[in-house]
């Protein structure tokens, strides 16, 4: 278990097998194309026992999980699997703020124009919602507030320090490289290098792939369109009238 989306393809090639050619790694953008609905339920009140998550989706040839939501319900996932490791992603109070600021803000500028559909799609309804609760959830709010997101932020990583067993736990920086993540996971260091991605300002980052790629995102692009299209059908009926009529 890892609380940073930039390990998901740092575990798929420090994981790679003989048995197939990467190991099964769910991030944010798997648990809304593979879990929304079972997420939404928590999120909505409607369920709040998670062992019913952990046998339909995540027992099922899951090797590891990374990012929200995962992290953010650790204890549940080491309940199930006592003898799980846990790396925990150490990164400067203030510079991780700084970073999920942006990405946030980004995202708000790229996708926020959607919500003036948000009474037309039920699927954009319901995306909105999903990540807004789950925002709450892990940061204590949705806009970017320092003091919430900050405080938030220190207890998630002090509760993780005081709830897994020391020999399960890595405190783990990413300048340290391959070496104590190979040693912790006993994997020979792989002879390439570290990877890095979903960096403040790259393309196509975490942000991008869960609201163009899940099939949430995909139906409510599909409901806009179906929309846009209604809305210039009646005005060209309109004006066709008018002109003709």
């Amino acid at each position: 278990m890892v609380n940073d989306c930039k390990y998901k393809n740092i575990l798929r090639k420090l994981l790679h097998c003989k048995k197939h050619n990467f190991y099964v790694v769910y991030d944010i953008e798997e648990a809304m194309e593979f879990a929304f609905e079972e997420w939404e339920d928590v999120w909505e009140g409607r369920k709040s026992d998670l062992s019913e998550i952990m046998t339909k989706v995540y027992s099922k040839g899951v090797e590891a999980i990374v990012d929200m939501p995962h992290s953010h319900f650790f204890d549940h996932f080491l309940e199930e699997w006592p003898k799980a490791k846990v790396i925990l992603t150490i990164r400067d109070t203030e510079e991780w703020f700084e970073s999920y600021k942006t990405m946030v803000q980004r995202a708000e500028k790229d996708y926020g124009p959607l919500r003036i559909f948000y009474y037309f799609s039920p699927s954009s309804r319901r995306l909105i919602k999903w990540c807004e609760y789950l925002s709450t959830v892990t940061s204590g709010c949705v806009k970017p507030k320092p003091f919430f997101w900050k405080t938030w932020f220190v207890r998630h990583n002090n509760f993780v320090r005081t709830s897994v067993p020391s020999s399960q736990l890595l405190e783990f920086d990413v300048k340290e490289g391959w070496k104590p993540l190979c040693k912790f996971l006993d994997k020979p260091v792989p002879d390439q290098p570290f990877p890095c991605e979903n960096q403040a300002g790259c393309k196509r980052n975490i942000a991008d792939r869960m609201l163009q790629d899940t099939w949430i995102a995909k139906k409510m692009l599909r409901e806009i369109q179906c929309c846009v299209i209604a809305v210039l059908l009646l005005i060209f009926t309109s004006l066709f009238y008018m002109f003709y009529y």
